[in-house]
C-alpha cells in the first residue's frame, strides 16, 4: 500500500490563486483591485450557494495580504506568490496569523469573547491578522452582539472575513458593518471545462455525456460535482462512459422523459402507467422523475418558442433530439403540461400514495385536450374577411324571429315560449352551390324581410345546425369543419293536437311545463317578435343527400346494432337514437340529424359514448358528434306501433275531455315507457 496519503479531487484541486476560482470574475476581479489599491476593508462577507468558492476566496485573499512579495513583482499585481515563507507556511497549515473558526461549533458568546481577546495581539512576522468565520450565521444573536463592537471598530491590523449560505439569518447590524459579495452558481459548461481538466491531470477519459451527467448533478456546485466525479471514477474506473454512469449512479435516462411526451402525443394513457411501473422497478426517486420532467418540459418550450438552443443545458445530441421533438406541440399545451408537472410536484412532496398521485399527474397529461389556438382562428376569420372583400365569399345574414306566445287564460297560468320562426328569411336564405368556388364556401347574400314579423305565425322551429361551444371553436379554426344548415319548416300540425314532446328527457330535468301550439284562430293570443341576425354557412345538398360513402354505411350499421342494443335494455334512450339519423363524416366530426331540439339536448350528454362505441365498431376515429334539427311534421317522424298508439290516444283524449288538455298544457304531459 503507498505510503501516500488519498486525497478527494474536491481538496487536491482546490484554488490555490485568484484566477483559478471558477465562474466568480465579479468577486476576484474586485478583490485583486482593492489589493492593488491598497483599498481592503476590515470585514467582507461572502454569500453564495455551498460548493462555489467562498471559502476557497477567503483563504486566497488572506494569503494575498500576507504575501510579502511587493505588489509589482506578483503575477497580475495581486495573486500570491506562492513562494515566500508567509505563502508556504499558510499553504503548509502552520501560518498562526490567518486562523479559520467554524461558526457552527463555535457559536457561544463564550467563544466570541475569547476571540476578541486574541484579536488585540498583533501578528507576528506578517503584516495582518486575518480571522476567516465560516458558517458564521450559525452564531447565537447573543454571539452576534458581543461581536458587534470589535467589528465596528477593529485593530488596524485585524480583518474579519465571514462566509455563509444563508445571509438572510446574519443580523442587519452586522451585514451593514461588511462589505458583501454573492457568489454564483457555476454553470454547467463552466463545471465541464474544470472537470476536463481534472481528467486531464488524472489521465481519465470521459465522454461528453458522462461529463454532462457529472455536472448537471453538481447544481451548480463545482465541490459537489468533483464528488460525484470521485464516485463515477470509482465505479468506471479511468474509462467514463454515459450509459454505464447512469445505471451506476441510478439517474432517470433522458429517454424515459421523451417516451412521456410522446404519450401525450399519442394520448396513452396505458403508456403513462406502464411508465410509473417501470420507474418504481428501477428504483428512481419519484420527486427527482418529476423535477427531471419539468426540466424537460422547459427544454421543449424554450426550443419552441426561443429557436435559442444555447439556453438548454444539454448534449449537442440531445438538444437537437429536443427541437425537432418541440415541433409536436403547440405553446399553449407545453404551459398546461409544466402547469400540470408544477402542481403535482408540490403533491407529491405531501403525497401519502406517491405512486398513486405520480399515476393520476401523467394520466392528466396524457388526457389534456387540444387547446384552442386563438392565434389560428383570428387568421382564418381574417382570410374570410379578406375573401369576402375580394368577392369569392359571400355571407348572408339569416333574420332570426323570436316569438313570445301567452298561454289562453282558461289553459291555466300564462307562459311564454320561444320560438325561432320566419319563413320569409328562410326563403331569401336559400344556398346556391354553383356560385361558389372550388376552394372556399361561397354563400349568397341575400337580408330578410324586416315585414316577416308581420306575417301569420307559424308552430314549428326552423334550425340550423347545432354545436356545443368547443365543438364551434375547433369548427371555426379548422378549414375541413362541417358546416352548417338552415332547414326549412313543415307545415305544423293540425290545431286539434296539443305540443307533445317526442321522449322522456335522459338529464333528470325535464320541464316539469310544456308550452302549447300557437292557435291562429284564437284572438286572445298575443305575438311579441323579436330579431337577431345569425350568420349561415352553406353545405353542399348533393353531398349531404347523394349516395352514401362506405364509411357512412359501416357506420349507419354500427349505428343500428346500437339503436337495437339500446331499445333492449333502455327504451328511453332507445326511442331518441331511432329517431335520429346519421347525416355526413367530415374529417373526425359526425353530423347527426334530429328532429327537433328536445332530441338534441337529450343526446347531447350521451355524445362521448356514442363516438367511442361507433369508433370501436366501425374501426373509424369518430372524435365529435354534432346535432343538426330538422324539423319535420309530426306524421314523418318514426316510431314503433305503441308510440304512434300511445299518442293517438293521449291526442283523442284531449279533444274529447277538456280537462285532460288542460293538464298536459299545464304540466307538460309525457308519454312514459
Amino acid at each position: 500500500m503507498s505510503d501516500s496519503t488519498y486525497l478527494v479531487t474536491a481538496r487536491k484541486y482546490r484554488p490555490l490563486l485568484f484566477k483559478e476560482v471558477v465562474a466568480q470574475e465579479h468577486v476576484t476581479e474586485t478583490l485583486k483591485n482593492a489589493l492593488r489599491l491598497e483599498r481592503l476593508a476590515h470585514a467582507y462577507l461572502f454569500t453564495g450557494p455551498r460548493g462555489v468558492g467562498k471559502t476557497t476566496a477567503a483563504r486566497v485573499l488572506a494569503k494575498a495580504i500576507n504575501c510579502t512579495t511587493p505588489i509589482a513583482d506578483r503575477e497580475d499585481r495581486a495573486e500570491p506568490c506562492r513562494t515566500c515563507v508567509s505563502c508556504l507556511s499558510f499553504e503548509e497549515g502552520r501560518n498562526l496569523n490567518i486562523i479559520e473558526i467554524d461558526a457552527a461549533s463555535n457559536n457561544k458568546v463564550e467563544d466570541i469573547r475569547e476571540l476578541r481577546d486574541t484579536v488585540r495581539i498583533p501578528p507576528q512576522n506578517n503584516r495582518m491578522k486575518v480571522y476567516i468565520v465560516d458558517e458564521v450565521h450559525m452564531l447565537t444573536n447573543q454571539a452576534f452582539n458581543a461581536l458587534l463592537k470589535t467589528l465596528e471598530e477593529p485593530p488596524p491590523h485585524a480583518l474579519f472575513i465571514f462566509a455563509t449560505t444563508e445571509p438572510h439569518k446574519v443580523l442587519p447590524t452586522i451585514q451593514s458593518r461588511c462589505q458583501r459579495f454573492d457568489f454564483r452558481r457555476i454553470a454547467i459548461r463552466d463545471t465541464i471545462e474544470r472537470l476536463k481538466l481534472v481528467c486531464k491531470e488524472e489521465s481519465i477519459t470521459a465522454d461528453e455525456a458522462s461529463l454532462m451527467l457529472i455536472a448537471r448533478k453538481g447544481d451548480g456546485a463545482l465541490r459537489d460535482a468533483l464528488s460525484v466525479f470521485d464516485q463515477a471514477v470509482s465505479l468506471c474506473g479511468v474509462d467514463i462512459r454515459g450509459d454505464e454512469l447512469v445505471r451506476a449512479l441510478g439517474v432517470v435516462d433522458a429517454d424515459l422523459f421523451f417516451h412521456v411526451t410522446e404519450a401525450v402525443l399519442d394520448r396513452n394513457a396505458a403508456t403513462m402507467i406502464h411508465t410509473v411501473d417501470r420507474i418504481v422497478r428501477a428504483g428512481y426517486d419519484l420527486q427527482e422523475f418529476v423535477d427531471g420532467l419539468a426540466e424537460h418540459l422547459r427544454n421543449l418550450l424554450v426550443a419552441r418558442t426561443t429557436k435559442d438552443l444555447r439556453l438548454i443545458e444539454a448534449t449537442e445530441a440531445d438538444r437537437e433530439k429536443i427541437a425537432a421533438h418541440s415541433v409536436a406541440f403547440s405553446d399553449s399545451i407545453l404551459l398546461s403540461l409544466v402547469h400540470i408537472v408544477g402542481t403535482l410536484a408540490s403533491q407529491l412532496r405531501s403525497a401519502r400514495q406517491p405512486r398513486l398521485t405520480l399515476e393520476m399527474g401523467l394520466m392528466r397529461m396524457a388526457s389534456l385536450p387540444d387547446a384552442v389556438d386563438v392565434k389560428a382562428a383570428l387568421a382564418s376569420l381574417n382570410r374570410i374577411e379578406q375573401m369576402a372583400a375580394k368577392g369569392e365569399v359571400k355571407i348572408v345574414t339569416e333574420r332570426v324571429v323570436k316569438q313570445h306566445v301567452p298561454i289562453r287564460q282558461d289553459a291555466g297560468p300564462t307562459l311564454t315560449s320561444e320560438r325561432t320562426e320566419d319563413p320569409a328569411s328562410l326563403e331569401e336564405a336559400t344556398l346556391h352551390e354553383h356560385d361558389a368556388p372550388q376552394t372556399a364556401p361561397k354563400i349568397d347574400e341575400a337580408e330578410a324581410s324586416p315585414s316577416a314579423a308581420d306575417h301569420e305565425p307559424l308552430s314549428e322551429t326552423a334550425s340550423v345546425s347545432e354545436f356545443t361551444p368547443a365543438e364551434e371553436s375547433m369548427a371555426a379554426s379548422s378549414p375541413t369543419a362541417p358546416e352548417r344548415t338552415p332547414e326549412s319548416t313543415p307545415e305544423a300540425a293540425p290545431e286539434s293536437a296539443p305540443t307533445l314532446p317526442s321522449g322522456p328527457s335522459l338529464f333528470g330535468d325535464t320541464p316539469a311545463i310544456r308550452t302549447p301550439r300557437t292557435r291562429r284562430n284564437d284572438p286572445s293570443n298575443m305575438t311579441v317578435v323579436e330579431e337577431e341576425d345569425v350568420l349561415v354557412l352553406e353545405v353542399d345538398e348533393e353531398e349531404a343527400h347523394g349516395e352514401a360513402s362506405e364509411e357512412m354505411m359501416q357506420l349507419q350499421h354500427v349505428w343500428l346494432t346500437i339503436v337495437d342494443e339500446v331499445m333492449a335494455s333502455e327504451k328511453q334512450l332507445g326511442s331518441f337514437l331511432r329517431h335520429a339519423r346519421l347525416t355526413a363524416l367530415e374529417g373526425k366530426t359526425l353530423l347527426v340529424s334530429v328532429p327537433d331540439d328536445f332530441h338534441a339536448k337529450a343526446l347531447r350528454s350521451e355524445r362521448a359514448k356514442l363516438a367511442h362505441r361507433l369508433s370501436e365498431g366501425s374501426g373509424l376515429h369518430v372524435e365529435r358528434i354534432g346535432f343538426r334539427v330538422e324539423s319535420s311534421s309530426e306524421g314523418e317522424i318514426e316510431g314503433t306501433d305503441e308510440e304512434v298508439n300511445a299518442r293517438e290516444t293521449l291526442e283523442m283524449l284531449c279533444e274529447e275531455n277538456p280537462a285532460v288538455r288542460a293538464l298536459v298544457e299545464r304540466f307538460g304531459g309525457e308519454i312514459v315507457w
